[in-house]
């Protein structure tokens, strides 16, 4: 089974749960106005739903991986011009079911437009559309272009109802990238795993715990990003919201490195056991306790290794 789906600042979704939440958003906003969805079945007729009083139709459009930002522009300009064709197409089957309604805007629903060359694409089809004159259209058809933000109302109120957290277009989460040679992140963790036992006194094995410390925060860290990608394949809706808990919290460990009075042993354990409880607080009961632990040690010593975390 392929778990990849696209991550963007209002969650994780695949064509199929995007389509759902939007079914749901046209539903509530576009009620007054008379929504209506068109089912897929038997046919794709390039509308999702329409409202009857205001002649507006809906096609909504998700990829089903995280794509780069070449290729979302490119799948979203070829999904307009492909859906766009079809009110040709199926001309006489889309008039039997619009009724005395003609289409005065065509509206493609993304979770975000990346490239303002997707505008552009959108008025020179809205042109070509207008020239071919269709009966289910007015003189007027217009081709619009709305990402998620245009209906954060609407979705915050549908996770609300779900006793789903809220979420207000926060960007999306990315951990800090590896990009420095590897012996930059080991010296960091030596030099931090001595200043952790500071506080022991030297009996003459010293130098041994420090040694024994510092690869077992080695062993951690190297297993960090492996281990969120596991997360992240086998529970992508889970890993957004990890993702984006972590990248909150470290804000905290920023500002606690700076106002710490206690020994460098003495932070690392507090914001270790603080992120294990958060963790456990709000990613529950998709994440135990256990799971909460082990997230918690592992992007501990990711962040003694690159630095978020220091003592000095």
């Amino acid at each position: 089974m392929d778990f990849r789906m696209f991550t963007t600042s209002h969650g994780v979704f695949n064509g199929t749960t995007w389509e759902a939440l939007c079914q749901q958003v046209f539903k509530s906003r576009y009620f007054s106005d008379g929504y209506h969805p068109i089912p897929a079945s038997p046919g794709d007729f390039g509308l999702e739903g329409f409202t009857l009083d205001s002649g507006c139709g809906f096609q909504c459009y998700c990829p089903d991986k995280q794509p780069s930002s070449d290729e979302l522009y490119v799948a979203q300009r070829d999904k307009i011009t492909e859906d766009l064709k079809k009110l040709r197409t199926f001309e006489t089957e889309l008039a039997e079911i619009l009724g005395a309604t003609r289409l005065s805007k065509w509206v493609f629903v993304t979770p975000q437009i990346g490239r303002h060359a997707l505008l552009r694409h959108a008025r020179k089809k809205e042109r070509e559309v207008r020239a071919w004159g269709l009966s289910i259209l007015t003189d007027d058809f217009s081709v619009h272009l709305h990402d998620g933000d245009v209906y954060l109302h609407e979705i915050n109120a549908i996770r609300a109802e779900s006793g789903e957290a809220l979420i207000f277009g926060d960007e999306v989460a990315e951990l800090p990238a590896l990009d420095e040679p590897a012996e930059i992140y080991e010296q960091n963790l030596l030099r931090k795993s001595k200043l952790r036992l500071n506080h022991k006194s030297d009996d003459g094995g010293q130098e041994t715990r420090v040694l024994e410390l510092y690869h077992l925060t080695l062993k951690n860290f190297l297993e960090t990003d492996v281990y969120l990608k596991q997360i992240s394949d086998g529970a992508p809706t889970l890993y957004f919201k990890l993702k984006r808990l972590i990248n909150e919290f470290e804000q905290h460990v920023l500002e606690a490195k700076l106002t710490w009075s206690g020994s460098p042993h003495e932070l690392t354990e507090n914001l270790k056991q603080a992120l294990a409880k958060r963790i456990g607080h709000d990613l529950r009961p998709e994440v135990d306790e256990t799971t909460a632990a082990k997230i918690s040690r592992h992007m501990v010593a990711r962040w003694l290794a690159i630095c978020s975390l220091d003592y000095e």
